[in-house]
Order: structure tokens, then sequence, then C-alpha cells
């Protein structure tokens, strides 16, 4: 039997988002530690970096193919 959708509140939601993002711990640790999926969560994160994409500071990965001075 298939379980009933839950709800959750924003507040709620970008809580766990923040302890993704802010934290070092994987999105499967956090969510088991709410007691929601980890899929749930790990969608989440993805809207909020896709909504915010802007925000985070790019990466400055150096080119392994080039030689090192």
């Amino acid at each position: 039997m298939p379980r009933a959708k839950r709800n959750f509140s924003p507040q709620f939601r970008e809580e766990a988002v923040k302890m993704v993002i802010e934290g070092s711990r994987p999105i499967s640790a956090i969510a088991r530690e709410l007691g929601i999926g980890d899929g749930t969560l790990g969608n989440w994160v993805a809207a909020y970096r896709c909504e915010h994409a802007g925000d985070e500071p790019a990466l400055n990965v150096s080119d392994p193919r080039q030689p090192h001075r």
C-alpha cells in the first residue's frame, strides 16, 4: 500500500537544505536524522541550488592538463 504524501513546511525545508549546504555531512545522514527520504532532501537541495545558482562563487579548479609552474 503506498504511503500518504507528507507535506513539509517551507521553514522545515529551508532548515533541512541549510544543514546540507552549510555542513559537511552527506544528504543521506541528514535525511535519516530528520526522518525523511534522502531522495526528497536531495530534490530540495537541487531546487535550492538551481534557484540560487548565481549566489555561490564559481569554483576555481586548475586544469590538470596544464603543467604546474
